[in-house]
C-alpha cells in the first residue's frame, strides 16, 4: 500500500488541528451578546481602534520586509502584511504561541520564490529587533511611572517589586546588546548533530549566528527595524488609549504605553493558552487598578473592545490563508 502520509504532512497536520480547536475553544468561550453591546455603544469609533491597530501591523510589516535584504523586491508590502498577520493569528491560536506564528511566516513566505534558510533568517532578525523595542519602551514606561503621579498607586500594588522589574528590563536590554556585539562564531563541533536535539542545537546556533553577523554586516537596518519597531509598539498601544476615552474614562497615551507593555508580558505567561483567554482580562483588570482606573466595568468593557479587535484581524488572516494558500510554492527549502 506504501505510506498514507509522510512525516512533514502528519506535523503539518497535527499543527493545523490545534490552530482550528484552539479557535473553537476561543468562539465558544467569547461572549457575542457582550461584544455586540460594547461595540453598540462605541459605534462608529471602533474604525479608529481598528486603524490604529492597522498602522501599527503596517509598521511591523515593514520593521520585517527591510530584513529581508535583497530578498525584499520579491515581495510587496501588502503580501508580506498579508502574511504576517496570518502568522500573528497563529501565534495568538497556537499553544506554541510565537514560535509557530513565526515558523508559519518563514514557511508562507517561500511562496514568492525566497528559501526557507533566508525567510527564517528575516524572521528571526525582525524578532529580535522587535523583542530589544519592547524591552526598552517597557522600561521607559516603567520608570516614566517611578517618576509620576502614579508612583504612590503604584507602590501600593506591587510593592517592592516594581523596582526589581526596572532593574531585570535594563538588565535584559543590556544583555541583549552585548550578545549581539560579542563575536563569538557557531561551534564546530559536529559530534553531537546526528541525534535529533544535536542537529536542532547546531540549526539554532546558526540561525542566532546568522542574527549577530547581520548586526555587524548591516547595522543600520538593524536599528532602523528597531525604530520601525519601536513605533509599531507606541502605534499599537494607541488602542488602550482610544479604548479608555471611548469609555469616558481621562487618559493619557502615556497610560496607553504602559497598559499594552504590561499586558504583553502578562499574557506571555499564559501563551499556551488559546486566544490567552482570561489571562488578558485579568491583566486589564489589574494594570487598570494600579493606574488608578478603577472604574465599574471598565475593565471588562476594554477587554471585550479588545476581544472584538482581535476576532477582527484573526477573520481577515483567515482569509488571507485561503488567498495565499492557492500560490504555489516556488522554493520548497
Amino acid at each position: 500500500m506504501g505510506k498514507l502520509t509522510s512525516p512533514s504532512k502528519l506535523i503539518k497536520g497535527t499543527f493545523l488541528l490545534l490552530i482550528l480547536v484552539s479557535i473553537a475553544i476561543f468562539l465558544a468561550k467569547s461572549d457575542f451578546n457582550a461584544l455586540k453591546k460594547e461595540l453598540s455603544a462605541v459605534g462608529y469609533r471602533f474604525i479608529v481602534i481598528l486603524l490604529t491597530t492597522c498602522a501599527a501591523y503596517f509598521l511591523g510589516t515593514l520593521a520585517w520586509w527591510i530584513c529581508l535584504g535583497s530578498d525584499k523586491k520579491k515581495v510587496n508590502l501588502i503580501e508580506l502584511f498579508a502574511i504576517r498577520q496570518i502568522g500573528e493569528t497563529v501565534g495568538l491560536f497556537n499553544p506554541t504561541s510565537i514560535i509557530g506564528g513565526d515558523l508559519s511566516k518563514a514557511e508562507l513566505i517561500t511562496r514568492y520564490n525566497i528559501p526557507l534558510k533566508e525567510g527564517l533568517n528575516s524572521v528571526a532578525i525582525s524578532r529580535i529587533t522587535a523583542v530589544l523595542s519592547q524591552l526598552t519602551l517597557f522600561l521607559i514606561a516603567m520608570l516614566w511611572m517611578m517618576f509620576s503621579p502614579l508612583k504612590s498607586e503604584v507602590i501600593r500594588y506591587t510593592g517592592s517589586t516594581i523596582y526589581f522589574v526596572c532593574t531585570l528590563l535594563l538588565v535584559l536590554v543590556l544583555l541583549m546588546l552585548y550578545w549581539l556585539i560579542a563575536a563569538k562564531s557557531p561551534s564546530q563541533n559536529t559530534a553531537s548533530t546526528t541525534s535529533f536535539w544535536g542537529k536542532a542545537k547546531a540549526y539554532m546556533q546558526t540561525l542566532l549566528w546568522n542574527v549577530k553577523d547581520f548586526y555587524r554586516h548591516q547595522n543600520k537596518i538593524f536599528w532602523y527595524s528597531y525604530l520601525l519597531f519601536a513605533l509599531h509598539w507606541i502605534i499599537g498601544s494607541l488602542e488602550f488609549y482610544y479604548i479608555l476615552k471611548f469609555l469616558g474614562t481621562p487618559a493619557q497615551p502615556i497610560h496607553g504605553l504602559i497598559l499594552d507593555m504590561s499586558v504583553i508580558v502578562l499574557k506571555s505567561m499564559g501563551a499556551f493558552i488559546p486566544g490567552q483567554l482570561g489571562v488578558e482580562e485579568i491583566a486589564n483588570k489589574l494594570l487598570l487598578n494600579m493606574i488608578g482606573i478603577t472604574g465599574g466595568t471598565i475593565w471588562l468593557s476594554a477587554s471585550l473592545l479588545r476581544r472584538s479587535r482581535q476576532l477582527f484581524w484573526a477573520g481577515l488572516g483567515f482569509i488571507f490563508y485561503l488567498c495565499i494558500k492557492k500560490k504555489p510554492v516556488h522554493v520548497p527549502v
